[in-house]
C-alpha cells in the first residue's frame, strides 16, 4: 500500500484512529522486546531481541496501521509496523521528496 504523507494522519471513516493499539500483537507480556532497554544492550542482543519482535509482526493484522502512527509521529525508538528506528529514518528518508511512503503488507 502507498500513502501520501497528507494520508498518514488522515482520520479514515471517523471510528477511533487508535483501536489499531487495541488488537497489535505487541500488547502483553512480550512488549518489552520492542524497545531497548533502560541500560547498554549489546549489538548481538539488539539484533536478537529486534528479530523476535519482528517475528510477532510478521503474524500482526494492524501492521500497516502501526507503521504509518509510527513514521507520522516519528516515533524515534522501538520496533513499530516491523521496522525498527534505522529502517523507518531510512524509509522516510527515501520518501522525502513528493513520491510517496511505500508501506508493503508483512506476513498476511
Amino acid at each position: 500500500m502507498a500513502l501520501r504523507r497528507d494520508e498518514l494522519n488522515s482520520p479514515g471513516d471517523g471510528h477511533d484512529a487508535m483501536a489499531w493499539q487495541r488488537a497489535a500483537a505487541c500488547r502483553g507480556d512480550h512488549a518489552p522486546l520492542f524497545f531497548p532497554p533502560a541500560q547498554f544492550e549489546r549489538k548481538d542482543l539488539r539484533v536478537a531481541r529486534e528479530r523476535k519482535a519482528k517475528a510477532i509482526c510478521r503474524h500482526c493484522t494492524v501492521t500497516d496501521a502501526c507503521l504509518a502512527y509510527a513514521l507520522e509521529f516519528r516515533e524515534p525508538h522501538g520496533v513499530w509496523g516491523g521496522l525498527n528506528e534505522t529502517e523507518r529514518r531510512e524509509l522516510l528518508d527515501r520518501g522525502r521528496s513528493d513520491e510517496p511512503v511505500t508501506v508493503r503488507p508483512r506476513g498476511r
